[in-house]
């Protein structure tokens, strides 16, 4: 009983590193649904294989009770320190990201900048059609 309970104290800290773990993508990309989401998915996964190979699938209250107080443990300890690196991390890399994106979209308009100007020299070059030069069947509106 002792082993089943430090390991559900050590289960309970692992999902603690694993909410943390996305803690850094949640606040970087403010997609809290998409993240929290993971997290219960992984977590709730984790308490079913922990239940089957130390409860043969029965569920316990104490077991759970000891899962929660090793997340816990690892929110206010682990989790304590690290939050507050990683609100200074997300801010630099958000600011890394935009700076990105900004010169990103000065590569597609410069882009577009080029294929517009040479689609339009080219309407225009071609588009504007002299009679005897062998292009007949041009613009009505120019005659």
């Amino acid at each position: 009983m002792g082993e089943a309970l430090f390991y559900a104290v050590l289960l309970g800290a692992v999902l603690g590193f694993v909410f943390d773990f996305f803690r850094l993508p949640r606040l970087i990309l403010n997609d809290k649904f998409f993240f929290d989401f993971l997290f219960w998915i992984i977590s709730a996964i984790a308490v079913f294989c922990y239940y089957l190979i130390f409860n043969s699938g029965a569920i316990r209250m104490l077991n759970l009770f000891f899962i929660i107080i090793g997340f816990l443990l690892y929110t206010f300890t682990l989790g304590y320190v690290t939050k507050s690196i990683e609100i200074r991390l997300s801010k630099k890399i958000k600011i890394q990201l935009k700076n990105v994106t900004k010169s990103f979209k000065k590569v597609l308009h410069s882009i577009y900048n080029i294929y517009y100007n040479i689609a339009v020299r080219m309407k225009k070059s071609f588009g504007r059609k002299n009679k005897g030069d062998g292009y007949e069947k041009g613009n009505d509106e120019e005659k």
